[in-house]
């Protein structure tokens, strides 16, 4: 179905692309994260006391997980799904959402001794959780078709309404988390290019674009923490004999609007997907078509600016490139 389709297009495993430079703010080590059995791992959420939420691929399908700090890990379908995924997580262990019922997307809220609450916005085909803040609120994207209209949506903490709602100029768009402050993060598409947000409570909204190379073709927003900072990804192509192919830089925004960006070498394709209040980030990288979790911690670096790509690094990339596309043929 295209919303499958879309998001296959946004976090797909295009491994055989090259790498940008970038300035880090992470710490030293990064916890790789794969569900045994697994073939495919993502990490989409976590909370302050270092829990997270994700989904892996098994067995033909798309299943959820909780991940305790220890790394224990606990997995969970929802009944009669064809897939559920693991999106969001909050400090009371709430996790959110959606699953698939064979030609649609149902969102979901699991309480902690498991029960599903399922919801969908009102007229929706569709409906995806994507995040949770401790007051319960969760956001997530809906389709009235179930095709190219995506709208962003609020859902309230008692689940009596949603507030939907569209970035100004937007085609599509995508919410990705909130914070306790009700700020929604998130990305859209003008019908160019695909751009970050954040909507502040009374509705209004800041827009911002990520820039790691000279030709970066896409930013991501995802999630959000209670100071304003927030994850996400920049798309850049790489161009080669065969046409461009693309790689994914995962970034870290203040809330002064100054980024870093970090690479996970030797990853491609690098997803940022959430930060909590104690700075973990959790994503997902791409190394020989197969995706791995990961948490992280950023380490603040007052002042700094992400930097564009060299051309000596640009340069490097296309040769990389070339290299890989030769071995695959």
């Amino acid at each position: 179905m295209m919303m499958s389709r879309f998001r296959a297009f946004v976090l797909g495993p295009l491994a055989f692309v090259g790498v940008l430079t970038s300035h880090a703010a992470l710490a030293d080590s990064i916890i790789t994260v794969d569900v045994p059995g697994s073939t495919s791992t993502t990490l989409n959420g976590i909370n302050d006391t270092g829990v997270a939420v994700g989904s892996y691929d098994a067995s033909f399908a798309t299943h959820a997980f909780i991940r305790q700090p220890d790394g224990t890990i606990s997995t969970f379908d929802v009944a009669g799904a064809v897939s559920t995924y693991g999106q969001g997580i909050n400090n009371a262990g709430l996790v959110t959402g959606y699953y698939d019922i064979g030609g649609a997307y149902v969102g979901y809220l699991r309480a902690t001794d498991g029960t599903i609450t399922s919801f969908t916005v009102p007229l929706a085909l569709s409906t995806q959780g994507f995040g949770i803040n401790n007051l319960g609120q969760i956001v997530g994207t809906y389709s009235l078709s179930g095709s190219l209209d995506f709208h962003g949506f609020i859902r309230s903490a008692d689940g009596s309404s949603f507030t939907t709602f569209d970035a100004p100029g937007a085609v599509w768009t995508y919410a990705q988390g909130i914070n306790d402050s009700g700020v929604v993060s998130g990305f859209y598409f003008d019908g160019a290019a695909f751009h970050g947000y954040l909507r502040a409570t009374d509705g209004s909204f800041t827009t911002y674009d990520v820039v790691a190379s000279p030709f970066s073709a896409g930013t991501f927003g995802n999630g959000i923490n209670d100071l304003g900072t927030t994850v996400g990804y920049v798309l850049d192509p790489v161009f080669d004999s065969s046409g461009p192919l693309f790689t994914a830089t995962g970034f870290v925004r203040q809330s002064d609007g100054t980024y870093q960006l970090f690479p996970i070498p030797p990853s491609y394709l690098v997803y940022a997907m959430d930060i909590n209040n104690s700075n973990q980030i959790v994503g997902q990288y791409v190394v020989d078509g197969v995706t791995h979790g990961f948490i992280t911690q950023a380490v603040p670096e007052p002042g700094a600016y992400a930097m564009l790509a060299t051309g000596v690094s640009l340069l490097s990339l296309a040769s990389s490139v070339r290299r890989r596309l030769s071995c695959r043929s």
